[in-house]
């Protein structure tokens, strides 16, 4: 129980009606989760508002309100609290922040944000962490890690009252650092604008999320909230090659550092880069110090993902030489880049690739480590409910990358999945592919067209052990098929 006085210190509100004495049992913002006792924070979503449903909340048991716009009848609630705010999810962050006791005030908290490579960077933090000797908690896409116990993720980043809750159980357990993916959402949305972070990574930005963004500008400002978010004495690392690396980096607090890659841009250099089908390893060079780095993680995308992660580790104080040994030791994220020798002795590799510029760095790597005679084939489909621009593009992509593209559902949800391949269909530039609306069938398809040297790449879904088909959650796992073949 907390007293309703305590909670609002920090709080950003416009008017009070009604005593701040109440002892609040638990915050609230689903309102079919309403206890006693409990405190309603009404939000508004693009399918719903929280406001529609006060009366019932209070009817259930919910002796404070807070709102963004007073029901017009809140005086007649006598026994009841209303707190007027400007921002209702601003506002639940705030409150969480302070129920449980400002947890990410005892933490290091790291943030790592972009189109892609986000979940691999938060393994790779762990391996360093854990290389070091030092606890580390992950929150990101393919669930949550807190020592040894795991919890599924409903979304990449937590809405604030359940991400202010782990960062307590976080806490509480001993961990002293966590590592999370920020998702443009989650800033928007204001999930983490009560986090103070101690560094941010910034990986990539590229075609995603339209759906919600609507346009390139507005995902790139979305991004950058986490950048803009940093105090003095935090650290920033962004990939100085993407064209938005400049863009997060103004008007920032942090200690700024820019890694070129491929460009003469940065302040930090990335060299000798050698990949193989095996490994990877590069050279970092700043201000004449040079540390060479390997790792079992293969592909150029992930000598940007490790380089950047390396940089942060060692300027929040994590010494070289177990940062090597961490990323020496990492096998990555699961589902990214998984391989697997088939009976046949081709090599399938299931990758969360779902976005064009993913599946396009995906698609290169496996081309890169063909043999000479070895094709390369794909599987691949687009969701459902979400951005359809991106479908045509990923379709022109594979279509003109691989030798052959088998196109199948990916999570249809409540679109006709027929009617995504089509959409998918459109962008194909050459007539080297088929459609399968099966996915289970599709990926067997492909395994049977596939001999010793060639390459299979099954993207989409990677970790991902389910299919949402219409309203429903059906398990599907691409790992759990291809090992079958194995």
């Amino acid at each position: 129980m907390k007293t309703l006085s305590k909670l609002t210190k920090k709080l950003h509100s416009l008017k009070v009606f009604g005593s701040l004495e109440s002892e609040i049992s638990c915050i609230v913002y689903d309102s079919r989760k309403i206890v006693a006792d409990c405190l309603f924070v009404a939000i508004k979503g693009d399918n719903f508002d929280g406001h529609s449903y006060i009366a019932k909340a209070i009817e259930l048991g919910a002796i404070v309100i807070v709102c963004e716009v007073l029901p017009s009848n809140y005086a007649d609630f006598t026994n009841v609290a209303f707190i007027q705010v400007e921002d209702s999810r601003l506002a639940l962050g705030e409150l969480a922040n302070a129920f449980y006791d400002f947890p990410a005030e005892h933490l290091q908290v790291i943030g790592i944000t972009g189109t892609n490579g986000k979940t691999t960077c938060t393994f790779l933090a762990k391996a360093i962490w854990d290389a070091a000797g030092k606890s580390i908690a992950i929150i990101g896409t393919t669930g949550i890690y807190i020592a040894d116990r795991f919890i599924e993720a409903t979304h990449t980043t937590p809405e604030s009252l359940e991400l202010f809750e782990l960062l307590d159980e976080i806490r509480k357990s001993g961990i002293e650092t966590v590592v999370m993916e920020v998702s443009s959402h989650s800033l928007v949305l204001k999930r983490v604008a009560a986090i103070k972070f101690a560094g941010a990574i910034f990986t990539n930005l590229s075609h995603d999320h339209l759906d919600f963004h609507k346009t390139m500008a507005e995902y790139a400002k979305a991004k950058k909230i986490l950048f803009d978010m940093l105090q003095i004495g935090a650290i920033a690392v962004v990939n100085s090659d993407d064209s938005y690396a400049e863009l997060m980096l103004n008007d920032t607090q942090a200690e700024k550092f820019s890694i070129g890659f491929s460009s003469i841009k940065g302040n930090i250099a990335c060299r000798n880069i050698l990949l193989s089908k095996e490994s990877t390893s590069f050279s970092i060079e700043e201000n004449g110090n040079i540390y060479n780095l390997s790792t079992k993680l293969i592909g150029r995308f992930n000598v940007e993902n490790t380089a950047l992660v390396a940089v942060l580790a060692l300027k929040l104080g994590i010494e070289f030489s177990h940062i090597a040994q961490g990323l020496a030791q990492t096998i990555g994220a699961p589902g990214r880049m998984e391989r697997y020798i088939l009976s046949n002795k081709a090599v399938a590799v299931v990758d969360y690739a779902h976005t064009p510029d993913a599946l396009e760095k995906a698609l290169k790597t496996c081309k890169d480590l063909l043999d000479s005679e070895g094709k390369l084939f794909v599987v691949f489909g687009c969701g459902g409910d979400r951005d359809k621009s991106k479908r045509p593009e990923m379709a022109r992509i594979a279509t003109s990358l691989a030798d052959f593209t088998i196109i199948t559902s990916d999570n249809p949800r409540t679109e006709d999945p027929a009617q995504i391949i089509k959409d998918v269909e459109e962008g194909a530039c050459n007539n080297n592919y088929s459609s399968k609306i099966d996915r289970k069938e599709a990926i067997e398809f492909a395994i049977a067209k596939t001999t010793i040297g060639d390459i299979l790449l099954i993207a989409g879904k990677g970790h991902e052990d389910y299919q949402v088909i219409g309203t429903k959650k059906i398990h599907f796992s691409d790992s759990e098929l291809v090992r079958k073949y194995i």
